[in-house]
């Protein structure tokens, strides 16, 4: 069964339903923000993954031609390796949500968002940000989220959210700012030499907007979240730990 939440970012409508597309995975998400559609998906592994040390999460960040109404010609035909700003993109989805799994989690999670459609003017970064946090906080895996993410820009002395392609044009800062309600987590920044005092003012702005997304999503788990599972977690060698801590802790300090 479908169900809508509405929001609004950055003064266009921000729309997310759930229970419609990709059923099978562990919690999913399509999100409208503007004329801008993603399909952003989350599953884990039933057991965890051997011989790692590591947390595998793998973001992949799609994009397509035909979300910009365009087909593939010549030679390639199929579309093939993600484009740097795809990487990017994804690379961008990933440091705001890795912080936020279990320590010695050991699953493997796969976070796929799929660019539907594209309004040039509403970025799929951003929605597939939310998209991202979303489909994590109501699925099952263990996450202490949510998070959210917006750009900021400064045109005409005023922050803008998500400015339009014709603002972007006059800003003097371009800041992509993500985070829980609680602390900023990851910020990427251009400016046209714009203050310190303006930069962490606009860091602030963003940050307001994100609590009010990330409490949308707190009311989306309230409702249709479904209960978080138990997993297990590697823990080091105590005996190993127990030594490197005595050795090191003073050294590291």
């Amino acid at each position: 069964m479908l169900t809508e939440f509405r929001g609004e970012l950055g003064g266009r409508p921000l729309v997310l339903e759930f229970g419609e597309l990709a059923k099978q995975a562990n919690g999913s998400v399509l999100v409208r923000y503007g004329e801008t559609v993603v399909l952003a998906t989350a599953t884990m592994s039933k057991t965890p993954r051997e011989g790692i040390d590591f947390f595998p999460l793998l973001v992949d960040y799609e994009e397509r031609m035909y979300a910009a109404g365009k087909i593939p010609g010549g030679w390639g035909r199929r579309e093939g390796r993600p484009s740097e700003d795809a990487i990017l993109s994804a690379r961008m989805i990933d440091r705001p949500l890795r912080p936020l799994f279990p320590d010695g989690f050991r699953n493997d999670v796969q976070i796929v968002a799929s660019i539907l459609s594209v309004d040039k003017s509403n970025s799929p970064t951003i929605a597939a940000l939310i998209g991202a946090s979303a489909a994590l906080h109501v699925s099952d895996i263990p996450f202490a989220g949510p998070v959210a993410g917006v750009q900021v820009g400064l045109v005409d002395g005023e922050f803008v959210i998500n400015p339009s392609l014709q603002e972007q044009a006059h800003s003097e800062l371009d800041i992509t700012v993500a985070g829980t309600k609680d602390a900023v987590m990851m910020v990427e920044a251009a400016a046209n030499e714009v203050s310190e005092e303006v930069a962490l003012d606009a860091i602030s702005f963003g940050h307001k907007v994100i609590q009010e997304l990330c409490e949308l999503q707190e009311q989306i788990r309230s409702q249709i979240g479904k209960e978080k599972a138990e997993v297990i977690v590697s823990q080091p060698d105590p005996a190993c730990d127990a030594w490197v801590r005595d050795r090191f802790t003073d050294e590291v300090a």
